[in-house]
């Protein structure tokens, strides 16, 4: 199907970071909604829209694209939902054909299921045991038991594995469940080594407000919630949840689905566990920040500060698979004593 010009570049206009038009080169250029191009969203426009050519292009995630495709990805529209709003423009597709409609029907699916084309559940013995021949599955398999995600106390609900999506081909999936156990969000990770190079390591479902990790595995019963940055880390800890970053320096930590779902928990006290402050600078300052806001921080020990990483890297080095809260709240801080903790790492 063939859309608009004019159809196309108003969504290029609503989707993109900071978009321009370049005179020279007759392209559209803005920041990737897809990727968002790390900390460079709309500062470095990697997304190419070329329209000669009729075509998108990230040259920061690898996205390669039609506009049809572009714009049902970055917009959660149907096929249908395209049709309808191209008319305005008075320029109708060229064919709307079987093809198109099976297009929409896969894409309509992917919508419903909230996860990436043909995703594939890692831990369903019946659907591994089909694709027991593939080489990335055995990769992701690998991955998870090295990680020993398969055997933490706090473990996921589920890990997929998606084959053929485009962007998120090869990459582990990991979702993000609401308190009602239905997956609203998902986060991808790198698996081949390959990929590493050329991708960014982590990649989230756009178009999607972001959730609270493990947010229905948290048990009430308990004083304290445990928020990490990473949904890996979260795992090896009871009332261990992830709200998959928090930035240095800004006054709004979570998304407004994020503090309704930690809202829901009022008598808990949230204690924010981050990378080791002693590896990581970025550590360091988010946890002065952190501080300064009032909040409560783990603030690592030196000894396994200088060894691990994070949560994981200890769970993997010392061969557990639960890191008792007790450890966390002993080295947690705030105010005061938590500046005059952080002081002293160097």
């Amino acid at each position: 199907m063939v859309l608009p010009e004019a159809y196309v570049i108003q969504k290029f206009y609503q989707f993109a970071g900071s978009p321009k038009y370049n005179r020279l080169t007759k392209t559209y250029q803005g920041g990737c909604p897809v990727c968002r191009e790390g900390k460079s969203w709309g500062r470095k426009k990697r997304l190419f829209y070329v329209v000669k050519d009729n075509y998108f292009h990230c040259h920061n995630c690898g996205w390669h694209s039609n506009p049809t495709n572009w714009i049902i990805e970055v917009s959660g529209s149907t096929f249908e939902d395209l049709i309808e709003e191209s008319k305005e423009f008075d320029i109708l597709p060229e064919d709307i054909s079987n093809t198109n409609s099976k297009i929409n029907e896969t894409v309509s699916n992917i919508l419903k299921q909230k996860l990436p084309e043909d995703s594939i559940n890692l831990f369903d013995n019946n659907q591994v045991s089909y694709f027991k021949s593939n080489a990335t599955v055995q990769t992701a398999l690998r991955y998870i038991t090295n990680r020993k995600l398969d055997t933490a106390c706090n473990k996921p609900k589920s890990l997929w594995l998606s084959l053929k999506d485009k962007i998120h081909k090869n990459r582990l999936i990991i979702p993000f469940y609401d308190d009602n156990n239905k997956i609203v969000h998902y986060q991808t990770r790198t698996l081949l080594k390959n990929d590493e190079k050329f991708k960014p390591k982590y990649l989230s479902k756009i178009n999607s407000d972001k959730s609270v990790f493990n947010i229905n595995q948290v048990d009430e019963s308990l004083d304290r919630i445990y928020i990490f940055e990473g949904p890996i880390d979260s795992c090896f800890t009871t009332n261990g949840v992830a709200v998959a970053g928090i930035t240095e320096n800004s006054s709004n930590l979570y998304t407004k689905l994020q503090y309704e779902q930690l809202n829901k928990f009022p008598f808990q006290e949230k204690v924010i566990v981050l990378d080791s402050q002693w590896q990581d600078a970025a550590s360091k300052n988010k946890t002065k920040f952190l501080l300064d806001a009032g909040l409560s921080v783990f603030i690592w020990p030196k000894n396994l500060g200088l060894k691990y990483k994070d949560f994981n890297a200890i769970a993997v080095g010392q061969k557990m698979n639960k890191i008792p809260a007790t450890f966390v709240d002993e080295h947690s801080y705030n105010g005061l004593k938590g500046r005059v903790i952080l002081s002293q790492i160097n």
